[in-house]
């Protein structure tokens, strides 16, 4: 068993401080808004990963002309210290198609919170067996026949015990054979008891041991504006899709499956999924087109409601938080939440 990094790059969402400071939001009504081309993860630092740190990055930047990010500026670091440094050098990387009015290009200025979370991740390869103590899911006979390889990602709860009480699955491409795999091994796990429950992130990539390695690949999300009674009542939620994708990943179509609070966020999510592109499966060695699961977190802060005050402007000065040290594997701040059994 492997711990990775893996980045939770949330929706990309304008705030209001840029229009009254002379930029344009990169969502302005009147334009269409910039997607992302090039949106990688940035590296996962050194020293946090050795400290078992975990935490956020608020990013303030502009999309110029020709798509490429201009001007970029930390508004909030979680702990401070650990990953400022990596999320501007990702952003800075970054590309897009740029945002236009009338077919004309236009710059614009955006939000994103770059979340660095550590997680476990097993490789399941035809006839291997983990090496952790634990089963590990078994390779389906119909995946192996097809040549078909995927990812599946989910939440436990587990009991104080060391049993896990609830499994569920949080993202998954393609669909079916590779989730009940991954669900029949984890539901069979004992792990070390604590004095409390406590959950925990996995991840299976299912791969054949004759297949080149397959590149990672972060999923690019598009924006969307969250719902106004979310940023009033600050309502936090999230909803699940089901997804078609093409070949390199683009969306091609969603449908809700789960959300929570029911209804709140689901066209939020929808307008997300529409411009968005996720990791794609891979059969013989080729991504190819499939139906996969997607799960996105909604949170009405400052990087995410126009009106929660201006992250361009420098806070009071506070204490720094204690960074965050997660145990071998807890789940870290930027986990997605799990859904109700079902």
């Amino acid at each position: 068993m492997l711990r990775r990094a893996l980045l939770a790059l949330p929706l990309v969402l304008a705030g209001g401080p840029a229009a009254a400071s002379g930029w344009t939001s990169c969502l302005d009504s009147s334009l269409e808004p910039p997607a992302p081309v090039e949106r990688e993860a940035p590296p996962y630092p050194e020293s946090a990963r050795l400290a078992n740190a975990e935490g956020s990055v608020e990013v303030s930047f502009t999309v110029l002309r020709t798509g490429d990010v201009g001007w970029v500026r930390i508004t909030r670091a979680e702990p401070s210290g650990f990953f400022e440094q990596a999320a501007l050098d990702g952003v800075r990387a970054w590309r897009f198609t740029p945002a236009m009015r009338a077919g004309t290009p236009i710059e614009c200025r955006l939000k994103t919170r770059v979340r660095f979370t550590l997680a476990d991740v097993a490789t399941v390869r035809a006839g291997s067996a983990n090496d952790d103590g634990l089963p590990s899911p078994s390779y389906p006979a119909a995946a192996r026949e097809a040549r078909l390889e995927g990812y599946v990602e989910l939440t436990l709860t587990v009991a104080p015990d060391g049993h896990v009480a609830r499994t569920e699955v949080t993202a998954a491409m393609p669909r079916g054979e590779f989730e009940r795999a991954a669900l029949t091994a984890v539901k069979s796990w004992r792990l070390p008891p604590a004095a409390e429950p406590r959950e925990l992130r996995r991840r299976f990539d299912f791969s054949l041991p004759d297949s080149p390695p397959r590149p990672q690949s972060a999923s690019l999300l598009a924006a969307a504006p969250l719902p106004s009674v979310a940023c009033q009542e600050r309502l936090s939620g999230w909803v699940r899709l089901e997804v078609d994708a093409d070949a390199e990943g683009r969306i091609l179509a969603a449908r809700v499956v789960a959300a929570e609070p029911a209804g709140l966020f689901d066209a939020t999510a929808l307008a997300i999924a529409r411009r968005s592109r996720i990791a794609p499966a891979w059969r013989d060695g080729h991504p190819v087109a499939a139906t996969g699961l997607l799960t996105l977190a909604f949170s009405p802060d400052s990087s995410s409601c126009p009106d929660a005050g201006s992250s361009d402007r420098h806070s009071a000065p506070r204490p720094s938080p204690t960074p965050r040290v997660s145990g071998a594997r807890e789940r870290g701040p930027g986990s997605i939440p799990p859904a109700p059994p079902g």
